[in-house]
């Protein structure tokens, strides 16, 4: 039985579609800048950048402006099964005398995708702890609000946030994104973690919509901490925006901004600007690819996932096509 539903139109088809629609406008591929590289524009550094997503979280703190992602665990499976398997446990608890899993989720936002996960853990999985970052401070305080307001002791008790970003280089922060949840972890536990510089820490590692908003300058140095962070043999667990998602269709072309980067077919990053000064980037699954195993994961599962989502007031259904994967450390 099919749980979810991630396969409700043809990408191929939609592909097709789509650049046909692009090939009558001067959209996506035939924009134009001003600038050799906008990722060199002040606007577009990790400091500003964060600054607009405190911008953001702080404008959409109140009501429930991100529901929860219930879906997670059904489109990743292998979240609960990985941290079930207690193939590397005592090889763990002997290397960095860890006693517990490690699910670590990297731009956590308001927490949408942290408490249905929290709340199975505590039925099912309780030797599971789960930290989340971000590289806005208030999203971190609005993740912590979330996940108190549950107000399940225990849920609470298995849950840490903190602020750190994956994509500073040496010399822009004081401490490296493995050495931030080195301590993160070693707070929530208490625990001591020996060694754990040398064999990572997380047993699954969370991405979901935050590799679209890094700079393509930074996407190496933000994916070689993650591998670093991944203990060996655990996974990551990718979904993020697909080239030819609605959003990329309604950018204008005044929004885009230009990378001397390429991704895989030789262009330049789909990479654009949103209103409120955050970034935006549409991949394909060659480019997702590339990523992953530049850093030194390996490919377990790679795919679109295409899904109607409905507009209840005029009854559209509006077509959202994402990049799904699953990559494993060796």
């Amino acid at each position: 039985m099919v749980q979810y539903y991630d396969s409700d139109f043809s990408f191929e088809e939609h592909r097709i579609e789509c650049e046909q629609k692009l090939q009558s406008t001067t959209s996506s591929s035939t924009c134009t800048s001003n600038h050799e590289d906008d990722e060199d524009l002040a606007s577009l550094n990790p400091m500003t950048q964060a600054q607009c997503w405190d911008d953001f979280h702080t404008a959409h703190s109140h009501g429930n402006f991100f529901k929860p992602r219930r879906y997670i665990l059904k489109c990743f499976p292998c979240i609960l099964n990985h941290c079930a398997a207690d193939n590397n446990l005592a090889q763990n608890i002997e290397n960095c005398n860890q006693r517990y899993r490690l699910v670590l989720e990297v731009g956590c936002g308001s927490g949408s995708s942290c408490l249905p996960i929290l709340k199975h853990c505590n039925d099912e999985h309780k030797q599971t702890k789960i930290l989340a970052c971000d590289c806005s401070a208030v999203a971190v305080d609005v993740c912590k609000s979330v996940i108190e307001s549950s107000k399940d002791t225990i849920v609470v008790k298995n849950f840490g946030a903190f602020v750190s970003d994956p994509s500073l280089e040496v010399g822009e922060a004081e401490t490296t994104f493995p050495e931030d949840v080195k301590a993160a972890y070693e707070k929530l536990t208490g625990e001591k973690t020996e060694g754990v510089n040398d064999i990572g820490l997380a047993d699954v590692v969370l991405m979901v919509f935050v590799l679209s908003a890094v700079p393509p300058k930074r996407v190496t140095r933000f994916m070689k901490q993650i591998f670093n962070t991944a203990k060996s043999g655990g996974k990551v667990c990718f979904r993020d925006y697909a080239l030819y998602d609605l959003p990329m269709m309604r950018f204008k072309e005044t929004h885009y901004v230009h990378s001397t980067c390429s991704d895989s077919d030789g262009a330049a990053p789909r990479l654009y600007e949103r209103g409120d000064g955050t970034l935006s980037r549409f991949f394909d699954l060659e480019t997702v690819k590339c990523i992953f195993e530049a850093a030194g994961f390996v490919e377990e599962d790679l795919r679109y996932a295409t899904v109607f989502n409905e507009n209840r007031k005029t009854g559209d259904r509006l077509k959202r096509a994402f990049v799904h994967s699953v990559f494993r450390k060796p």
